[in-house]
């Protein structure tokens, strides 16, 4: 299956698809990156930092090879899970770095550490709860609108998309691209399916008499979504490369020049 039959078969958007190509390149490099400081971090949790952010890419990876994966094997429903799953860590990926770099610029060391430890040690009836991730879902929300409409206006690759959408299915009709290309609306998409209601259970999984148009216009749609959302990594990859200097502004925040 080739990379346009995974988005939307009979529909060749190779912009998209180089795009999408190019994310996942930048992410397996800055999952490689090793790390390293400037200065001596000690006593301080800096490695702890930078290592949760780079454990959230490498994550990444995984989960977009994985979809990569299932969709070649025509293995929708999973590769719908694998999607929101990424979806879920792009989110709290990008939040973390929101968040570490915003109280680094206050200078309260005291809330970096705590917040720091919800993300990295978080979890359910310890004495430090986890960031939810619906938290991350909705800072991402916040971000995603004015990406998509700056790029649209750079390049046009979306309003032609959305375009070809339009013409090929009459259900596309009124189709805006900013809804098509929503990562809340992705993941809105996605929980749909990943759950084991009607639309994920019985109508991807019908008795072979009752397979027609409708049901593989269906698995369409979520190859299509479930690649869309490697595509969103952009946002951890645009965090990543707006946080590179992350420990030189905590060093001048809280440990000085010496």
């Amino acid at each position: 299956m080739s990379n346009e039959d995974a988005i939307s078969p009979g529909i060749d958007i190779p912009d998209f698809n180089a795009r999408v190509e190019k994310i996942e390149q930048d992410l397996k490099e800055w999952a490689a990156k090793p790390i390293t400081f400037e200065f001596d971090p000690s006593g301080t949790h800096l490695f702890s930092m930078i290592e949760l952010t780079r454990s959230y890419t490498k994550r990444c990876v995984d989960l977009a090879t994985s979809i990569r994966l299932l969709l070649a094997g025509d293995r929708i429903v999973p590769a719908t899970v694998m999607a929101r799953a990424l979806i879920e860590t792009i989110g709290i990926a990008c939040l973390f770095l929101n968040d570490m770099g915003r109280l680094i610029a206050v200078g309260d060391r005291t809330r970096v550490d705590a917040r720091l430890e919800r993300f990295y040690a978080g979890f359910k009836g310890g004495s430090a709860q986890p960031v939810n991730v619906m938290d991350g879902i909705r800072y991402l929300g916040q971000i995603d609108k004015e990406y998509v409409e700056y790029l649209d206006k750079k390049y046009g690759v979306f309003t032609r998309f959305v375009e070809l959408l339009r013409s090929s299915d009459e259900k596309y009709e009124g189709l805006e691209f900013q809804d098509a290309l929503s990562i809340v609306k992705n993941y809105d998409d996605l929980s749909e399916i990943s759950h084991p209601n009607g639309v994920g259970t019985q109508f991807l999984y019908p008795d072979p008499s009752n397979e027609n148009e409708t049901v593989e216009r269906a698995r369409a749609r979520f190859r299509y979504a479930s690649i869309v959302a490697i595509w969103h990594c952009r946002h951890l990859v645009a965090a990543l490369e707006n946080n590179v200097d992350l420990p030189e502004r905590y060093r001048a925040a809280f440990i000085g020049s010496a």
